[in-house]
């Protein structure tokens, strides 16, 4: 059998099948990235390198510790560390109250006044009473001053401003106009011994009128406490841009002082204000002291809770 081979036919058919597969597939300029892992039966061809190849860890490297985020302002964010806010307990702030309050604690009790200036027929002003007032805001107590013959004020209302730093007097008048002063010592506590051998306190407090409702007429009130037993009440009023005193009023304690330690303090402290106590109250059959008719009246009110601070109080170091 004879086979007719024909080779330039063959090699011209072989470089023409060459030369269409060659001119086929469109190849771009910008190789295209893999958008994954390579499917599976793809072959990984590794190329070699002369480059000493560096050993991959056996375990994942630990995460670096994440930096707090520390947040100025009202905003949050939930991946803000969440950190505690301490806060002045309501017992604790009334005790530092108690405590700048205490060199005014020898004015509680009762005071015969009498003006320099003549109040209608008469100079006496009858009795002022001043006594703590735990009922309204027992996280602000105040002491409390009521007189029923006062040509001035019928109430007087004193206590302290932990967050300004300074004392706050609210006043009633014989009319029922409310005045409120703020105030600071002008002259220091100071504590002597007096003719009767104990010990007396004497400073200056003086108060200015805040917000009047004439600021050419606003008043300024100065406690000028001499001893235990004697203080005066200052009053002034804005004359330009001056305050001129228009009237002293001068009491005298009725009784015996409250505020400084006798001989025979002793246990006599008063349970609520820890001034002298010289009111003897009772509960579950134990007794304790209160220094005015206010520390007594907020005592029977609750007794169990303030017997609690009380024990607490003496408990710490």
């Amino acid at each position: 059998m004879q086979v007719d081979v024909r080779l330039p036919e063959v090699a011209c058919i072989a470089l023409l099948l060459a030369l269409i597969a060659g001119c086929g597939g469109g190849a771009t300029d910008e190789p295209a990235e893999s958008a994954g892992p390579s499917t599976a039966g793809a072959v990984s061809v590794s190329q070699p390198s002369n480059e000493p190849t560096a050993q991959a860890p056996s375990q994942a490297a630990p995460a670096p510790a994440a930096i707090p985020t520390i947040s100025l302002g009202g905003g949050s964010s939930s991946s803000a560390p969440t950190t505690s806010t301490t806060t002045t307990s309501p017992a604790a702030s009334r005790q530092e109250l108690l405590d700048r309050m205490m060199p005014l604690q020898v004015m509680l009790g009762n005071w015969r006044g009498i003006t320099q200036r003549e109040a209608g027929d008469f100079k006496g002003l009858g009795d002022l009473n001043w006594v703590w007032d735990f009922q309204t805001d027992r996280n602000q107590p105040a002491m409390v001053m009521s007189s029923e013959e006062g040509p001035y004020f019928r109430e007087l209302r004193l206590t302290y401003l932990t967050d300004m730093d300074a004392f706050r007097l609210t006043a009633l008048d014989d009319e029922g106009t409310q005045r409120t002063f703020d105030g600071t010592f002008s002259e220091p506590v100071e504590e002597f011994q007096g003719d009767d051998r104990r010990l007396h306190r004497r400073y200056r407090l003086e108060f200015t009128e805040t917000e009047p409702a004439d600021p050419k007429n606003a008043w300024k009130i100065v406690f000028d406490q001499q001893d235990n037993n004697r203080y005066l009440l200052e009053m002034h009023r804005r004359r330009g841009s001056r305050f001129q005193r228009f009237d002293t009023v001068g009491t005298q304690r009725k009784g015996t002082s409250f505020a400084l330690n006798d001989e025979d303090y002793g246990e006599k402290e008063c349970i609520i204000s820890g001034g002298l106590g010289t009111i003897q109250v009772s509960y579950e059959g134990k007794s304790y002291w209160v220094c005015c008719t206010g520390c007594k009246a907020a005592f029977e009110e609750d007794p169990a809770t303030w017997i609690a601070e009380y024990k607490a109080k003496q408990e710490m170091p």
